[in-house]
């Protein structure tokens, strides 16, 4: 009883947040914002049972115009010649002929033993993304590590932003790269593993 209690309180907690409360405002124009959590927000996630120290969590708000009409995530995994390998079967898209709503909050939450479930709240919806699986056979890890985008990304309508990056280690080191590395992937060599996520809006429905 008490696990399902903190699942529901840490649930109704991720929808407030999502949903802006004590979220900072996007600038004027098109743009993804990376948003702090306050302290009180953090203390309530922790009773919660949701230790931002041990779980990586990345929230965003995102402004459009009146032409959005998709949002599409995508999951990589960089390979040994570093460079980024999108997981094919991952499917994580909201989309309609109707405009959506053009303003929203998103959010990115690491999973125990498994990636990272996206939420998106908008129109006073939340949508959910269950997290994959990792692949099968990792070395042993000892340390990893995860950054999101350090400042507002502009939003330009079929191009991708990095939303996050995270990497694991065999070794005590934790290297933590801001997601605007994302293009820069010498920087993770030595790595055991590293997977990203994007996100891209769109003007157009998916075909």
């Amino acid at each position: 009883m008490k696990r399902k209690i903190s699942a529901l309180l840490a649930a109704l907690l991720l929808c407030g947040l999502l949903g802006g409360c004590g979220a900072s405002q996007a600038a004027a124009g098109m743009q993804l914002t990376p948003v702090e959590l306050s302290e009180e927000q953090t203390e309530l996630l922790a009773l919660a049972n949701v230790d931002l120290n041990q779980t990586a969590f990345a929230l965003y708000a995102y402004q459009a115009d009146e032409n959005l009409h998709a949002i599409s995530f995508s999951r990589y995994i960089l390979n040994d010649a570093l460079e980024w390998e999108p997981v094919n079967e991952y499917q994580a898209r909201m989309f309609d002929e109707a405009p959506l709503s053009p303003s929203g909050r998103i959010s990115l939450t690491e999973e125990a033993g498994k990636s990272f479930t996206v939420n998106i709240r908008a129109d006073g919806a939340t949508y959910r993304y269950g997290a994959p699986d990792l692949p099968d056979g990792l070395p042993q890890i000892t340390a990893h590590g995860f950054g999101s985008q350090s400042g507002p990304a502009g939003i330009v309508y079929g191009e991708e932003i990095p939303l996050l990056v995270r990497t694991f280690r065999a070794d005590d080191s934790v290297y933590v790269y801001s997601a605007d590395n994302f293009y820069d992937t010498a920087r993770f060599e030595g790595d055991l593993f590293t997977e990203a996520y994007t996100v891209t809006f769109s003007d157009t429905v998916p075909e």
